[in-house]
């Protein structure tokens, strides 16, 4: 992997993690299919230029949109909503990397050699003990809805793959405006009050919209597309691992210092292995191995 490409990896961890915090401050002041509402109808807002027709390819950004979307997102913020710990959360959602590596291999014929076997082994070991931490059976409610947002978003990335010369904002917009839809319809069946709730919000829900509509969506999504169009679905997916683990760390250091009510995170022993060796893992994945020199697809 290039070098600037690993720096993109990074930054699409650190916004992803941060993703995690708004999201839970944001689903505190709005119900959570009203929030995922705002925020894809703030993105579909700026990126109303960008949507265009794609002869024989709107099939596969149809369900692109609707499953790593509006169905992928409502239960993400389901999840949160009914979750005392963000690290329950964090932790699952990253079974849709086991998820999409095996359904990769079966249904795209990606082949994974033994360096990179060692490196997702790694990552997947490391979850697997956040996994045994007591406070996920705690949070039993927000771990089933971020199991069916792991398996959704998993889903997706097979049609995402599909897409040839989509151009990363093109497809942003899609999802942005088919998910706006999904999930309006969604909020006005299953919630209530929504003018009485977007009237009395306070900034910081606001702010919390803002961040996950722009730069959670695009930096941390438009440039996982991105990277998903030069290198294989079962290498790029298993970078994103560090996300959940900087959401703890952030979580933890809000609830250390009571920057915000209802943070009440904790990192245990347990909590620190499984993060070093999801680490370790990310980090072997991310060695360029010689026959994966070139991209598979022109940006």
């Amino acid at each position: 992997m290039r070098t600037t490409d690993i720096i993109l990896v990074l930054m699409i961890n650190f916004a992803f993690s941060l993703a995690f915090i708004s999201a839970k401050i944001g689903v505190t002041e709005f119900p959570p299919f009203l929030f995922t509402t705002m925020r894809f109808f703030l993105i579909s807002l700026i990126l109303i230029p960008f949507l265009k027709i794609h002869k024989g390819q709107m099939y596969n950004i149809l369900i692109v949109s609707i499953l790593g979307g509006g169905i992928h997102f409502a239960f993400f913020y389901l999840a949160l909503d009914n979750s005392q710990y963000i690290s329950s959360v964090a932790i699952v959602l990253q079974l849709g990397v086991p998820f999409a590596t095996i359904l990769s291999v079966i249904f795209l014929k990606e082949v994974i050699r033994w360096r990179r076997i060692l490196g997702i082994t790694l990552s997947f070991g490391g979850v697997i003990i956040l996994v045994f931490e007591p406070t996920i059976f705690s949070d039993l409610g927000g771990v089933y809805f971020a199991l069916l947002a792991a398996l959704s978003i998993a889903v997706s990335l097979l049609f995402m793959k599909k897409l040839k010369n989509i151009k990363v904002f093109d497809l942003q917009a899609w999802i942005a405006f088919i998910s706006f839809i999904f999930l309006a319809i969604v909020s006005l069946i299953f919630e209530e009050s929504h003018v009485d709730v977007i009237i009395n919000a306070n900034l910081i829900g606001w702010y919390a919209v803002l961040f996950t509509a722009f730069a959670a969506t695009l930096i941390g999504h438009a440039g996982f597309y991105y990277l998903i169009t030069r290198y294989e679905l079962s290498k790029v997916t298993p970078l994103t691992l560090m996300a959940p683990v900087l959401a703890i760390i952030n979580a933890f250091i809000i609830s250390l210092f009571s920057l915000y009510e209802g943070f009440d995170e904790v990192i245990t022993v347990k909590i620190i292995f499984g993060a070093l060796i999801t680490l370790i893992g990310v980090a072997i994945v991310m060695i360029r191995e010689p026959e994966e020199k070139k991209v598979l697809q022109s940006p």
